[in-house]
């Protein structure tokens, strides 16, 4: 801080306590002096209303002031000259001002001014009493009846404070742009200048780096030291507060260039080091291309065959494996320099660099078509593997199945001949699944060992694989061969295992219809023998039976297609009939003791039925008789009582032989129904 600004800010000729008006606005306190010091304190007063505004904020000073012009210890004139003076040094920025007068003034009665209506600038006139219209007394120093304790000399110490850390800030700010200037220049360096350059750089940097943290260190004290004072119960002035800002504002702004020069320094750095890196990218692109058209060609070339079956196959594929192990660090290595190359960081437009990217689209170029063929190579050689072991694994698993569900013994179990069955359809869709890929690789393999080989730089390499061709074609038609027996001899043994289970099938409902007889016949016996007393009851029991004799004829009926038709597949099959011959005896035997009491039964409801009906007539006959023979006493003629008394004994002795024959029928029906269906019959009727 210059000497003549803080003389002038000793003197308090102005001051901000820290306090605001009602509406806001920060308070600016002028004390007028004794009129004999007037012409001195106006220029102190001058610089630092000065010092005041260029300290606080644009924003601060735009928003407006409030003044207070402590006139209480001076003439009349001589306030009138520092309220004209004040107006002329803070006229746009004072939003109020105020102008204290002590008592005897308000005694003289001059209060012409305090009836006018005020205009922004104009001083109001009060005594000290009315202060707290404007202000209250928590923003008002103590000098003014307030209790804000304010202390100028520690104010000062704060302003000095600032306005040292301003000057570092100046200071470095200016280094670091001297120095981010310097470092953007290097940029350009050749590449035999590059270490000298950016030692001196180095040197300049450490320098400036070092300063930029001492002003760091100082701008942080001092921002801690406004925050404590800010965050204490005194109040801040407006330009503390504001310096504060500004502070922050200095250190950020510090940061930010700092930034900028380690982005520049950084910048450098991957300069020199590019430099320094494209003699060692050249000479790694020129070993890859040697090693790829040299070594690797050699030991590629000596790797032709694929085998000729699975071990042979996998011992290629395995030698391939190594091979591709012995690449992998040079395809590592090319890796890396397309990398590096690729992204390289600046200079792109360099004649060494467009050289550089020359070598290393030729390095590009050999290292894809290598791996190309190495990677036909490997996939040719898996392809063989593969072919050679579903080969393999057709061929035992046919055997196997063969072996095991084809060639073996008999079976008359229903429930292993299905399980068989089950097993016979998987291995066979399984064995479908393995031809076709057998079938699928075993062209493919055909299709890649007819395409050309070329070499890493495009050239054809002339390789024979006409005996590997060959030897594919021949598994491939003796896979097809064997497909076609294992098929027919699939199909067959399907055939006799379904007959075997559908034998099982037929048998087992059979039985069941077997069962379904006796049931019919014991229900016969114990339900279908009793005989009606009435014709109606009679007719009725007649449908019901031969409604039950057609349901065991349908019985009979399928049971016998059922065992007619597991007698066929026994025989088709070459297997034992004689448990369907035992249960076609036993169906047959059911149905002919049903079908005898079936037959009694019914000659029995129809000898019952007739024998129910002719009675029925008769009585009816006896009775219309008797009828007749009463109404002859009602004819008046002997003769034609006669004749007609012959005519109805005549009747009678017919009717009476009639009845006669029925009686004879009734005894020798009451005979048959007391006598058993069958003389072995055990069941209760």
């Amino acid at each position: 801080m210059e000497a003549d600004v803080l003389n002038a800010l000793s003197t308090q000729t102005a001051y901000m306590p820290g306090g605001r008006d009602r509406d806001g606005y920060p308070l600016v306190v002028i004390p007028v002096p004794f009129y004999d010091n007037l012409p001195w304190m106006k220029g102190f007063l001058e610089t630092t209303v000065r010092y005041l505004l260029a300290s606080l904020s644009p924003d601060t000073v735009s928003s407006g002031l409030a003044v207070i012009l402590d006139a209480q210890k001076c003439s009349w004139r001589s306030a009138r000259q520092y309220i004209r003076h004040v107006q002329q040094l803070l006229g746009e920025p004072m939003n109020s001002f105020l102008v204290i007068r002590p008592d005897a003034f308000w005694d003289k009665n001059r209060v012409e001014n305090c009836a006018r209506q005020h205009r922004k600038g104009e001083p109001t006139i009060i005594s000290k009493s009315r202060l707290v219209k404007y202000f209250d007394t928590s923003e008002l120093p103590e000098e003014l009846g307030g209790v804000i304790t304010y202390t100028h000399e520690h104010w000062i110490q704060s302003r000095e404070r600032i306005e040292e850390f301003r000057k570092s800030y100046d200071k470095a700010l200016g280094d670091l742009e001297n120095l981010h200037l310097i470092l953007l220049d290097n940029r350009t360096v050749r590449a035999s200048e590059s270490a000298a350059a950016l030692q001196s750089c180095q040197q300049l940097n450490v320098d400036v780096q070092k300063f930029l943290s001492l002003v760091m260190d100082s701008g942080k004290k001092l921002l801690a030291h406004l925050s404590d004072l800010h965050s204490s119960k005194t109040a801040l002035s407006q330009d503390l507060t504001d310096g504060k800002s500004q502070v922050e504002t200095m250190l950020n702004a510090l940061d930010r260039k700092q930034t900028l020069v380690n982005q520049a320094w950084s910048e450098l750095e991957r300069t020199v080091e590019v430099l320094r890196e494209l003699a060692t990218l050249e000479e790694g692109v020129s070993h890859v291309t040697s090693w790829i058209l040299t070594t690797a060609e050699a030991m590629l070339n000596a790797q032709l065959k694929v085998g000729y079956d699975v071990n042979t196959a996998d011992k290629l594929r395995l030698e391939h494996e190594i091979l591709e192990l012995q690449c992998w660090k040079t395809y590592g290595f090319y890796a890396e320099l397309l990398y590096k190359i690729d992204h390289f960081p600046r200079q792109k437009d360099t004649p060494a660099f467009q050289d550089l990217l020359s070598q290393r689209e030729w390095m590009d170029f050999v290292c894809r078509s290598f791996a190309q063929r190495l990677e036909r190579r490997r996939n040719v050689l898996i392809t063989s593997v593969r072919f050679f072991r579903l080969v393999a694994e057709y061929f035992d698993k046919t055997s196997e199945v063969f072996q095991s569900l084809i060639m073996g013994e008999r079976i008359e179990d229903y429930e292993l001949a299905s399980g068989n069955l089950q097993k016979l359809k998987e291995n066979q869709i399984m064995l479908e699944m393995v031809e076709k890929e057998i079938i699928k690789e075993g062209e493919k393999l055909s299709d890649v060992l007819l395409m050309p080989v070329k070499d890493a730089v495009g050239r054809d390499i002339d390789v024979d694989y006409s005996d590997d061709i060959g030897n594919v074609r021949d598994i491939l038609d003796a896979t097809k061969s064997r497909s076609r027996i294992f098929a027919e001899s699939v199909e067959l043994q399907k055939l006799t295992l379904d007959q075997i289970t559908h034998i099982f099938k037929y048998e087992q409902d059979a039985r069941t219809a077997i069962q379904w007889m006796d049931d019919l016949y014991k229900v016969m016996l114990r339900s279908h023998t009793h005989v009606g007393s009435t014709v109606y009851e009679i007719q009725s029991q007649k449908d019901d039976h031969q409604t039950f004799q057609e349901t065991a004829k349908g019985t009979y009926n399928y049971g016998c297609q059922l065992l007619n038709a597991s007698l066929a597949l026994r025989q088709s099959c070459k297997l034992e009939t004689e448990q369907n011959i035992a249960m076609t005896k036993n169906l047959q035997r059911t149905w002919k003791s049903f079908q005898a009491v079936a037959q009694e039964q019914l000659t029995r409801l129809r000898v019952s039925a007739v024998f129910h009906r002719s009675v029925e007539e008769h009585c009816t006959k006896l009775y219309e008789l008797k009828e007749c023979v009463l109404r002859i006493g009602e004819i008046e003629e002997i003769g034609k009582r006669k004749v007609r008394l012959r005519k109805y004994l005549a009747t009678r002795e017919r009717l009476l032989v009639e009845v006669g024959r029925m009686v004879r029928l009734g005894r020798l029906l009451k005979t048959r129904l007391k006598e058993p269906f069958l003389l072995d019959d055990r069941v209760d009727a």
